[in-house]
């Protein structure tokens, strides 16, 4: 297995205060090719309480196993066994361990059998949700506290550690933004996702709970094939600001990264026309990443 940078993982937060801007899309697919192409060890936390991602990855025959076995985040905030939709529990507690809620999507051995890197996924829950109704501060103080610890955990076994992250300034949001070394920000070519860029931009910069900023990484998502208008695109790049946090490859809207009924895992797998370039595409923004990150 690999050796992992004295530094710790990286710690990526995927959040645009706009939705619809393909945070899942990146947290699946181009972490998925991190974890292939650099043999890292990668963990996907679904932190949406819509658990987009983890409907993307995984059969609802195994959902619902892992929800009857506990087996997703929300084990990582509270005791689920005293809690339920609509209530929770500040009593005092240690999340389980790592191995015991995650679950492995993809691995790589070498030819002697030995594991060189994984990809794991700590499926999301749909009663997060209570999280953005509740305001007593010590139960908050302590599912905040558990995550923490979570992630504090989850330092020595992973190399790059991703959380897709729901559209607000909620307090989920705070608690992964307050673990995270970078915030990855999808943005689409249009005005309103460059309004949730700014938005989150002054939410981090005036968060007083975050002693370290996280870096911010931009990538433009959604670029169309044919009668594209560059006017979003050229304003993000030529901004003082914005410019030099943006990296230089797009991902283009294709129907290949849609989510299908009929097909439940990575789009990337599929062995469909135009695949390669898709694949090629995201490889280049992979690496581009991995540079940014300080994972090469």
């Amino acid at each position: 297995m690999n050796t992992k940078s004295k530094a710790g993982p990286a710690i990526v937060s995927i959040l645009n205060m706009k939705g619809g801007v393909g945070k899942t899309t990146i947290s699946a697919h181009v972490f998925r090719e991190l974890y292939l192409q650099h043999e890292k060890n990668v963990l996907l936390i679904d932190f949406d309480p819509q658990f987009n991602l983890t409907q993307t990855l995984v059969k609802e025959s195994v959902y619902e196993k892992h929800k009857s076995e506990n087996k997703t985040v929300l084990s990582v905030l509270e005791d689920p066994s005293t809690t339920s939709l609509y209530k929770t529990s500040a009593g005092a507690g240690h999340p389980a361990p790592v191995e015991d809620l995650v679950s492995t999507q993809k691995f790589l051995k070498n030819e002697a059998g030995t594991t060189l890197a994984k990809l794991d996924l700590l499926a999301g829950d749909f009663s997060l949700v209570k999280y953005s109704l509740l305001d007593d501060k010590t139960v908050l103080a302590e599912a905040k506290r558990r995550f923490k610890e979570f992630i504090d955990n989850s330092k020595d076994k992973y190399d790059l550690i991703c959380l897709d992250c729901n559209p607000s300034s909620s307090f989920l949001t705070i608690c992964a933004l307050c673990v995270s070394t970078h915030v990855l920000i999808p943005v689409r070519p249009d005005r309103y996702s460059m309004l949730g860029l700014r938005l989150l931009d002054n939410f981090i910069e005036k968060l007083t709970e975050l002693t370290v900023k996280p870096k911010k990484i931009i990538v433009l998502n959604g670029v169309t094939s044919s009668g594209y208008d560059p006017t979003v695109e050229n304003e993000l790049r030529s901004d003082p600001v914005y410019g030099k946090l943006t990296v230089s490859t797009n991902l283009k809207i294709t129907k290949l990264l849609e989510a299908r009924p009929q097909y439940t895992g990575f789009a990337t797998d599929r062995r469909v026309a135009y695949s390669s370039a898709l694949k090629l595409r995201i490889r280049n923004l992979s690496t581009e990443l991995a540079n940014a990150l300080g994972l090469k």
